[in-house]
């Protein structure tokens, strides 16, 4: 059976450079939100893999922003903030019209707390990136309940099924179609 735990966790602490706290946690909206910025749910993972593989190289700053951000939205007091690029895409149909269409693309997230309007960028200590990503992996696997136990591996010999009477039927026929089902002539001809 699904333990429940995991649904009511309230996730991990994070100590912030001013010294106030407060709670690392993935929520649905929270996940909803890092899906839609990283194209899926496999494209959040894919951070959390690189920032677990303990590599400070390539872009970790920012997408390591936006993780911790998403998981302190809501109880953790924090607000997105999206920079938008938008561009018109200019397009000509078969039939020969031209179209245009603005097309939003988010460039950037910004987390604030709303408290006192203070970037998270301002507020995390790069000393503990460890902790960070030790927090965040934490809470993220919190956030998914870890389901049932696994099958046992090969095949179902001793099963025995027996189907009760009230499942198994009876017999039935079928009589000729009443009166009433017949064909009504159309009226007013």
């Amino acid at each position: 059976m699904t333990s429940p735990a995991p649904l009511t966790a309230l996730g991990r602490t994070v100590t912030f450079v001013d010294g106030t706290t407060a709670q690392l946690r993935y929520s649905l909206g929270a996940i909803a939100l890092l899906e839609q910025r990283y194209g899926g749910i496999d494209g959040v993972l894919g951070i959390f893999e690189k920032l677990d593989g303990g590599g400070r190289s390539g872009v970790v700053i920012g997408p390591m922003l936006e993780l911790i951000g998403a998981g302190l939205t809501g109880s953790g007091g924090f607000v997105p903030h999206f920079t938008e690029r938008v561009s018109t895409v200019r397009e000509e149909t078969p039939d020969g019209r031209k179209t245009s269409r603005d097309v939003r693309e988010v460039t950037a997230v910004r987390y604030v707390r709303a408290s006192d309007r203070r970037e998270l960028g301002d507020l995390l200590d790069f000393s503990n990136f460890e902790q960070l990503t030790d927090a965040m992996t934490q809470a993220f696997a919190e956030a998914f309940p870890q389901g049932e136990e696994a099958a046992p591996a090969g095949p179902y010999t001793d099963v025995e099924l027996t189907v009760p009477d009230t499942f198994r039927g009876t017999s039935s026929t079928t009589s000729a179609p009443s009166p009433s089902a017949a064909q009504t002539p159309p009226s007013g001809t």
